[in-house]
């Protein structure tokens, strides 16, 4: 049995679109979103859902030809948590010949591991998670002879 976890991936609340008036640099967009003072972006662990996983109103699109002031990878996304199984029966057939059947379970506890959320100021899905990080469970079975 394998357990992992790991800590969400960092993020930049960005915008979409060439506010700045600069150009992309290789198809990358440069352009951050302005924090809005007083508000806390982070939301308590209870208020998160994948509706609102951060504060949408602590950020905003910064004005034509500027850039935003929001640092970069400022927010963390969901913690990961992963659990795999397998078990192996070795059946002797003659002398040193074997048989082996094996069961490989993923995400065995088929835990929902939520993806990153939507980071774009300017976008209707700003906020929310519409993907998962992980499939689902997955099961598969293999049959071995060792001779």
């Amino acid at each position: 049995m394998i357990y992992k976890a790991q800590s969400g991936f960092p993020y930049t609340i960005g915008v979409v679109g060439d506010i700045a008036n600069v150009g992309a640099l290789l198809n990358v967009n440069p352009i951050r979103a302005n924090a809005v003072p007083g508000q806390d972006p982070n939301l308590p662990d209870g208020e998160r859902s994948t509706d609102r996983w951060f504060n949408t109103a602590a950020f905003t699109t910064p004005p034509a030809f500027t850039f935003g002031n929001v640092g970069r990878n400022t927010m963390t996304g969901p913690a990961l948590h992963k659990v795999y199984l397998a078990l192996e029966k070795r059946i002797p057939v003659i002398r040193e010949q074997a048989v082996f059947f094996r069961t490989e379970i993923f995400n065995l506890f088929n835990h929902t591991n939520l993806g990153t959320p939507e980071r774009f100021v300017n976008t209707p899905q700003f906020g929310t998670i519409i993907m998962a990080a992980t499939p689902a469970r997955q099961i598969q079975f293999v049959l071995r002879y060792a001779f």
